[in-house]
């Protein structure tokens, strides 16, 4: 019996709704010249006393807010070339006589951030940790099949044997 109610109950909110949907729609004032007329009297008036446009105009600035220009970068980057190929040109003169240097591996222990290097140079074996130096020999990283070296400014890749 009580489903029976409920039933009831709920078709009749069923049909409210529906209509006041269908009235809001279809039903309701239509639009007629006198309405239509005070509506575009209105909207006049607001434009007569609105808010005036707040204009201004946009000036170009001739500096780079960054503060690196196109033309700064292609002049500073002629001068740059020519250092870098005299510079260039001198460490080609330098004859650098290198060690004789072998990568024999490495050790790393779970203590240890830097790995122990053992390598061969001058035929004599040392055990450094990564960026100490030997015998003018600084070693800068070691790699699993490589050794990357630095002897007087001049960096070189020793491959393990």
């Amino acid at each position: 019996m009580n489903k029976k109610y409920l039933n009831i109950t709920l078709i009749v909110l069923l049909v409210i709704i529906w209509s006041s949907v269908f009235y809001k729609y279809f039903g309701g004032k239509k639009a007629t010249r006198e309405n239509l007329y005070s509506i575009n009297i209105t909207s006049n008036k607001t434009k007569k006393h609105g808010v005036p446009k707040d204009t201004f105009q946009l000036k170009l600035v001739n500096r780079d807010p960054f503060g690196v220009s196109k033309r700064k970068k292609n002049n500073v980057s002629k001068p740059s070339i020519s250092k870098t190929i005299k510079k260039v040109k001198q460490t080609l003169n330098k004859n650098i006589i290198w060690p004789a240097i072998s990568y024999h591996g490495f050790v790393k222990s779970e203590n240890s951030t830097t790995r122990l290097i053992l390598l061969k140079i001058d035929n004599r074996i040392y055990r450094k940790r990564e960026k100490d130096m030997v015998r003018d020999v600084s070693l800068v990283k070691a790699y699993n099949d490589s050794l990357i070296v630095s002897f007087n400014n001049d960096i070189k890749t020793i491959t393990r044997q």
